[in-house]
């Protein structure tokens, strides 16, 4: 998000965490433990009470009594292994499953074999190794349980009377040892992708939750969290600072330690809308100017409170418009200089001419004096727009049918030029179209965009266009197109600012009193290179149609 470099390495796979065994994989071999030392129990409790007489037919009491204690002993080791978590786990789940293929062969050889059923508790100790195993080491298991099962079967046919039907059921068994070890085996391999996933994730989560509370806490901005129940949540030092918070404010109704901020919050909550008024902290030291945004999709969501601290805010206000004035004297200055040196140059001419008793030439004084009066035009128009712009009076928006208020104005605009040729065409625009704009402004802003049109888009053969419509906002657009060469590339991002002009007649202020009258009425101005000659200059009004409508 900020070009930090990443601290976590990508999620490891899931064969790679053997070596570093998980508590859950340990969990296993001590329920595979638990299985075995059942297992003996149950046997021993059969054989004492006759039971597993009558259940086996071929039973060898004695030999599996033998097997029982043997095997019951392996079992409590094994635990012993577990319990100390050493050697490896990997390690431990090989050793595990030979004493589970020792113990149980030998039970199925004292019992009868595979076809008495008891083949399938080798599908238990199997399962558990297929589940901290990798893949390959599972399918081994697999593989040496089948054959200790077919061992068994061959030596009781060299012991005893043997079924070939007997080695059928052998084959089935090895059958659902591959099976349950390859099931087994691509759940937990799921399983530790899984966990390893989260375990990245959670890291992540972490970092970034880390980085967001570094950033946050060295805000100059004020940030609070407050859920639906008006209690803040989270805070950073800058708000606590602020609202003049106590240590203690987390978890507690905002209405306790800020209630003018509360109550200004309940009001936004409940209509949507935020005054930009500055708001007195609990001490009254301070002034702030909060703004509100939810946090979710719901009324029931937390709410992001952003404080501003008013005398800061004014501050910079302040700073931006010495720095602005500054700017503008320094235009001024160097705009009125030129003219008033031509000015000074034509008068000392003249004085010249008057001094050494020369009556002069008339055709040399008359153009001094042109000159001189239309330098003084031109200082004059400078001087009247940065009054225009200084003295400018607070907007009065009106709603305006588009159409009918722009004929009206090109009317007027045409009888300030009676003696020159301006054609402005309307497009079929709708008739319905409405705007919020003072007439005033917006009649200067039309004029002023209307003469530079003329002025820069081909003289008298120019022909202005003028077409309107709704955009994908819903917003009101306005074009005021012209057929002259258009602007060039590298001066669209020049066109707006002061004093800046082609033409020499130009004060360079027309289009940056216009985009100061859009914007001191909520409106955009913005010049739309075209892919054919001309160039157009767009007005985009801030209030859609449904608001218009509302």
């Amino acid at each position: 998000m900020l070009g930090l470099k990443r601290q976590h390495a990508d999620p490891p796979l899931a064969g790679e965490m053997i070596d570093h065994a998980a508590p859950e994989e340990w969990r296993v071999l001590r329920l595979l433990s638990l299985y075995r030392l059942i297992l003996v129990a149950v046997l021993v409790v059969a054989l004492k009470a006759g039971f597993a007489t009558r259940l086996f037919d071929n039973l060898d009491p004695t030999r599996l009594s033998w097997v029982c204690v043997g095997y019951g002993a392996v079992a409590l080791a094994l635990l012993h292994l577990v319990m100390r978590q050493r050697p490896i786990l990997e390690t431990q789940a090989h050793l595990h499953l030979l004493g589970d293929l020792t113990g149980l062969s030998l039970m199925l050889y004292a019992s009868g074999g595979v076809p008495t059923g008891l083949g399938t508790l080798v599908i238990i100790p199997v399962v558990g190794g297929a589940l901290v195993l990798s893949p390959r080491m599972a399918m081994l298991q697999a593989a040496l349980a089948t054959i200790a099962m077919f061992s068994v079967e061959i030596a009781r046919r060299y012991d005893r009377n043997f079924d070939t039907n007997d080695f059928t059921a052998t084959g089935v068994l090895g059958l659902m040892l591959f099976g349950a070890s390859i099931a087994a085996n691509a759940v937990a391999q799921r399983a530790r992708k899984s966990e390893a996933l989260a375990e990245f994730v959670g890291n992540e989560f972490a970092d970034l939750s880390r980085l967001n509370d570094s950033i946050v806490s060295g805000m100059n901005t004020g940030v609070l969290v407050v859920d639906s129940a008006l209690r803040v949540r989270r805070s950073n030092e800058a708000a606590m600072r602020m609202l003049q918070l106590p240590a203690g404010a987390l978890d507690r109704p905002l209405s306790r330690d800020a209630p003018a901020l509360a109550a200004r919050l309940l009001r936004w909550r409940s209509d949507g809308v935020a005054s930009g008024a500055p708001i007195a902290a609990s001490g009254g030291s301070a002034e702030v100017v909060p703004r509100f945004s939810w946090l979710g999709s719901g009324t029931l969501s937390p709410v992001l409170v952003l404080l501003e601290d008013a005398a800061l805010m004014r501050e910079q206000a302040q700073q931006m418009k010495l720095a602005a004035l500054g700017r503008l004297s320094a235009n001024i200055a160097h705009e009125i200089r030129n003219p008033l040196s031509a000015i000074q140059h034509a008068s000392q001419l003249l004085a010249e001419g008057e001094s050494i008793g020369e009556p002069g030439n008339s055709d040399q004084n008359q153009r001094l004096l042109a000159m001189i009066q239309r330098h003084s035009q031109r200082i004059d128009k400078i001087v009247q727009d940065v009054l225009a712009m200084t003295r400018r009076e607070p907007p009065q928006p009106t709603t305006l049918l588009l159409r009918d208020w722009l004929l009206r104005t090109a009317a007027l605009y045409h009888e300030s030029y009676r003696d020159r040729a301006r054609p402005i065409e309307l497009s079929d625009m709708r008739t319905d179209l409405q705007v919020r704009f003072d007439p005033h402004h917006l009649q200067q802003v039309m004029f002023n965009l209307w003469d530079n049109a003329f002025l820069h888009g081909g003289g008298e053969t120019s022909v202005v266009l003028v077409d309107a419509g709704i955009n994908e906002r819903a917003q009101v657009w306005l074009d005021v197109i012209d057929t002259g060469p258009g602007i060039a590339a590298d001066l669209h991002d020049q066109i707006f600012e002061p004093f800046f002009t082609t033409a020499h007649q130009g004060t360079g202020l027309g289009l940056f009193l216009t985009r100061e009258l859009c914007e001191y009425n909520q409106a955009r101005i913005a010049y739309r290179p075209r892919d054919v000659r001309g160039a157009c200059f767009r007005l985009t009004f801030a209030h859609s149609a449904s608001d218009r409508a509302a």
